[in-house]
């Protein structure tokens, strides 16, 4: 099969992502509304969350207003949402998260607008402003994802224009404490502080004064976080059924102490390298301690170091990274359940160059290959499941590799250094957050 033939016809038919795209956005249904933020409450008063505002709320209520929240956590929603207080509010979700059976319908009913993550989505602008036209309020999550390492994920520019021409009051609200309390590559649950703080970033009056560069630097500015910045001189603790460190090999994969890669792994609280003498202890305050070897001064250090790594490695003519699985999208005739709810597209093997993606299979005895711009993916992002996920042309896939035990970090990390090579825009974004400056050193443990 020629590359990319039958993509198209996957997703033609008027299936379930079409009716969820191009159906009217109406306000979140009062009762049901009203629910949510009874439970959110509870669960919120259970973790002893607290909340912060520099803002009289009152003062916007029934005036068009966007809520941009940071995405520390995968819990995101039930800390911001129940603090800003409006049941108005329309959330923004990746749509791939919204197809999904038993969720699927109540989104629908809190008039969930879906999004295509990275990629440029007009329906979901026209949506959101018709929302604002009508009063109304929208929950947006500027980052996309929740934080792989507890701070601030590249923001996109064009998330200032956007807020340039809502005409709208902007409430920036950022956490601290919320990735640790829940952190990327684990789905414990930590007892730990948890800090909302929600304050009024522009009115529309403001909006005017203000061009698009000064928008987002304020944005910028002001939704920043760093978990373990924060904790260094907070000094909470975080405890939970297992230790901190368990998970963490997910998102770490190269030894800071001699530089080898996917030897890493946990025993408790302590981090080992298998190719030398290097060891680390994770604490209850998420201290890098007890170490053995040259280490960085935190986990978020750790990792960006990483990425200026992979940044260096992906510009070399020869980089290439491959692996082996099966090629899949999402069912869209009917809701079922994962895994039941792909399709599989190919099974075969998926190679990533500073070029693009490919992916070489077969399906029912067929040749079936695929090929991928770098421009137009984004990021090829991990799942702690175990597949990697990205979206192409506003087409969502999955990576289902057949050793579902690897640590996929790198594959996220080089494929957004690649698609930087190729977007200018996003590249600086990036590089307003990343610490790229520092090269592929890092700052260590005093």
């Amino acid at each position: 099969m020629s590359k990319n033939q039958g993509v198209k016809g996957v997703f033609m038919k008027k299936d379930l992502k079409t009716r969820l795209v191009n159906r009217e956005i109406k306000k979140p249904g009062r009762f049901l509304m009203s629910l949510t933020m009874l439970l959110l409450g509870i669960i919120n008063k259970f973790y002893k969350v607290r909340f912060s505002y520099d803002y009289d709320r009152k003062a916007i209520k029934d005036q068009p207003a966007i809520l941009l929240s940071s995405h520390a956590s995968r819990l995101e929603f039930i800390y911001s949402i129940y603090g800003f207080r409006r049941k108005d509010v329309n959330i923004v979700c990746g749509y791939q998260n919204i197809l999904k059976k038993g969720i699927y319908p109540i989104f629908i009913r809190l008039g969930v607008i879906s999004k295509y993550l990275y990629q440029p989505d007009l329906v979901c602008v026209k949506n959101m402003l018709k929302v604002l036209k009508r009063n109304g309020s929208i929950g947006l999550f500027p980052e996309g994802i929740q934080s792989t390492s507890g701070s601030l994920h590249p923001i996109n520019p064009a998330t200032a224009q956007f807020i340039k021409h809502s005409k709208a009051n902007i409430v920036v609200c950022t956490t601290k404490g919320a990735y640790m309390a829940t952190n990327r590559y684990s789905s414990d649950r930590k007892k730990g502080y948890i800090g909302i703080d929600y304050s009024l970033l522009f009115t529309s009056e403001m909006l005017d004064e203000l061009s698009e560069e000064q928008i987002y630097a304020k944005l910028l500015e002001k939704i920043n976080y760093n978990d373990f910045e924060f904790n260094k001189t907070a000094r909470n603790k975080y405890v939970g059924k297992n230790s901190n460190a368990f998970g963490i090999d997910k998102i770490l994969y190269k030894c800071p102490n001699c530089g080898e890669e996917h030897i890493l792994f946990v025993e408790g609280d302590k981090v080992t390298c298998k190719a030398c003498d290097f060891n680390v202890r994770i604490d209850e305050y998420y201290d890098l301690v007890d170490v053995k070897g040259k280490c960085p001064k935190n986990i978020d250090e750790w990792y960006k170091w990483q990425r200026r790594c992979v940044a260096k490695e992906i510009k070399a003519d020869d980089f290439e990274m491959e692996i082996n699985g099966s090629l899949c999208t999402l069912k869209l005739d009917k809701l079922r359940k994962a895994p039941y709810n792909r399709e599989v597209l190919s099974v075969g093997n998926m190679k990533l160059t500073n070029k693009g993606l490919s992916f070489a299979g077969e399906l029912n005895g067929q040749s079936v290959d695929f090929e991928f711009k770098a421009k137009s993916v984004y990021s090829l992002t991990f799942s702690t499941k175990g597949f990697l996920e990205f979206y192409n042309n506003n087409d969502y896939y999955m990576l289902i590799p057949d050793d579902k035990e690897q640590c996929l970090i790198k594959w996220t990390l080089a494929s957004e250094e690649i698609h930087n090579l190729y977007d200018e825009k996003w590249r600086s974004a990036s590089a307003d957050v990343y610490d790229y400056e520092k090269g592929d050193t890092y700052e260590q443990l005093t």
